[in-house]
Parts: C-alpha cells; sequence; structure tokens
C-alpha cells in the first residue's frame, strides 16, 4: 500500500517541447486521474484494514478527495540513506506507532543514557528538515531522533492529520526509546516545528514523559492554519475524510485547548516569527498565556513562519541549548 502511495506521489515534470505539448498534456491529465483513483484506492484500503465503515456515498467521497489536497502533501524531498547524512551520525531505526504504521526514522546516539531530544517536522516535510536543528543539539551533548511521521517521507500511513495522529507517532518514539538500551532511561525533550509543534503539545498533555518541549511557529488551532487549511469548506471536508478514515475528529488539533494540562511536568518554549502569516504572533501570546509554568518564549525579528533556525541560528542554537540544559541536564 505504502509503495504505490508512494509512486502515485513521485511524478515528477519534465521539459515539454511545443511540438509536444498536447501529447504532453493527456499524458499528465492521465497521470493526475491514475495517481487520485490509486489514492482513493488506497484510502479505501485503509478502512477496510482498521474497520471503519463508510457512511459517505462514492459523489461525497469525491468531493471530499478533491478538497483536501493538503492532507496528502507527498514526499517533499529524497530521505538519504543515514550513511550520507552529513551532518550528525545517523542511523536507521524503526517502530510502530498505535495504529500499527511502521514508522522510519534515524537515531544519533551522543552518549548511553544522555538525555534525547525528539525532533517532528511540519508540512509538507520529512526528517529531513530538521537535521540542522539535530546537530547543533547532538553537538551539545544530546542524542537525537527524527523520524517521518505517519504518512510522510519512509513512514507507512494515507495521510496527514494535523497532529491528531502524529501525537501518537511521538509517543510510539517515546516507547521506543524506553526499550532502547542506551536510552532506557534518558530524559526526554521534544522540538516540534509548525504541525510537529502541535502534535508535540498534544502527546505531552497525554504523557508525563516529556520533561521540556520547544514548540516552534506552534499553530493554536491546525485546522485555522491558511497554508493548510484555506478555508471552512475545505476545513470541513478535512474533518469528514479523516474522520472516515481514521474514526478521529481533526478539529481537536487545538494545543491552545491542552497546553494547561503541561503545567507542572513538562517546561515549554515558544519561538515564533513577529513576520508569521500562518501561525501569527498573537496565537503565539494566547498559548503563552493559556500554558502554566516553567515556561518562556523567544520573538524572532523578521522571521516568517518556521524560519527562526533560518534567519537567526546562534540566537537560536543558544537559547534552545540553555532551555533543555534547564530541564533536562
Amino acid at each position: 500500500m505504502v509503495f504505490v502511495v508512494s509512486v502515485a506521489w513521485c511524478i515528477h515534470a519534465v521539459y515539454v517541447s511545443p511540438a509536444n505539448s498536447a501529447a504532453s498534456t493527456l499524458k499528465q491529465t492521465t497521470q493526475v486521474r491514475t495517481r487520485n483513483q490509486l489514492l482513493e484506492s488506497t484510502l479505501q484500503s485503509e478502512m477496510h484494514t482498521t474497520g471503519n465503515a463508510s457512511t459517505l456515498n462514492s459523489s461525497t467521497k469525491s468531493e471530499l478527495f478533491q478538497l483536501t489536497g493538503a492532507l496528502r502533501p507527498g514526499q517533499s524531498q529524497p530521505i538519504p540513506d543515514a550513511k550520507d547524512v552529513q551532518d550528525i551520525p545517523v542511523f536507521d531505526v524503526s517502530f510502530y506507532n498505535e495504529r500499527g504504521n511502521l514508522i522510519s526514522g534515524w537515531l544519533a546516539i551522543s552518549s548511553p543514557h544522555a538525555p534525547v531530544i525528539i525532533l517532528t517536522h511540519g508540512t509538507p516535510g520529512d526528517r529531513v528538515d530538521m537535521v540542522k536543528r539535530a546537530a547543533f543539539l547532538f553537538k551539545h551533548g544530546y542524542t537525537v531522533l527524527l523520524f517521518d511521521f505517519q504518512s510522510y517521507g519512509k513512514s507507512q500511513g494515507v495521510m496527514s492529520t494535523l497532529g491528531m495522529i502524529e501525537s501518537g507517532d511521538i509517543l510510539a518514539a517515546i516507547a521506543f526509546l524506553h526499550s532502547y538500551p542506551d536510552t532506557i532511561d534518558s530524559k526526554i525533550g521534544v522540538l516540534g516545528l509548525s504541525m510537529g509543534a502541535t502534535a508535540s503539545v498534544l502527546a505531552a498533555a497525554r504523557s508525563t514523559d516529556i520533561s521540556a518541549l520547544v514548540a516552534e511557529s506552534c499553530p493554536v488551532d491546525a485546522t485555522r492554519v491558511p497554508g493548510d487549511v484555506p478555508n471552512d469548506q475545505v476545513r470541513n471536508a478535512d474533518r469528514q475524510l479523516v474522520e472516515e478514515v481514521y474514526g478521529v475528529d481533526i478539529t481537536l488539533a487545538r494545543p491552545i485547548d491542552v497546553v494547561n494540562k503541561l503545567s507542572g511536568r513538562t517546561a515549554i518554549f515558544f519561538i515564533n516569527g513577529d513576520n508569521d502569516d500562518q501561525t501569527p504572533l498573537d496565537g503565539m501570546y494566547a498559548l503563552y498565556n493559556a500554558a502554566g509554568g516553567p515556561k518562556q518564549s523567544w520573538v524572532v525579528n523578521g522571521a516568517g513562519h518556521a524560519q527562526s533556525f533560518s534567519l537567526d541560528p546562534t540566537g537560536y542554537e543558544t537559547r534552545v541549548d540553555q532551555f533543555f540544559d534547564a530541564y533536562l541536564g
């Protein structure tokens, strides 16, 4: 199933001369139609596998499918072999999430029993997006775990749920770390970016195992991020399709509703750019005010969505290292 979805998503554009433009258009139209048919078939297979009974007629499903493209972002970039990662000495690991999807990732051991930072990517994206952040944390002495959320990168799964099912992937990662000899008793921190921040807050609300959490460009409500969910029609379609396939309500992917549960057990550090049009600064302040202690925040001048690290890497590294040192040391 995963192979079929991966093949369907890996359709690349090619240069076409004017003489061949008509044939190319026909070919591309056929490819899109075939890809959509394969994906719809995969969704049906997932519902059959999980035992979710369909409550929607075929016409409604087709309409939903056309509106919910952001839930099927595809593979944003090739995942290199672990041996080819230059920034950090990672090796391949895998573990199952609570739905039985095989999650693919990389682990780099700084030293046995060192604290571990789990790095979680946004959408569209995968573990590769988090390598540079992982590298400075590893250099500072932390073991790091990077993985692809379900349905992203090399991990199994059908579609994104904007943090809902993905929060369970983080809990599965923690269970894996607590069973791995070199990390069995390690303290756990999480650095989540955008959707990864949503999933991290949701996971921390369900678990006492996360001692410290960096939430970068974290949405108040993941179904109100314009780049992923541009309007209420798409939001409703997302809700219906995720309910149909996964049996969960995607509109509960709201960090603002659960961040207070972290009080006294998970320190949280909010990072946001003041030029972020996807998760605006007002949202970060709302999350900060709703959270209990310990907590802190940092506003990066001029940074857009998920740009804080690239815009001020020195400030980012210093503050994040100091935060994790304070609560994982």
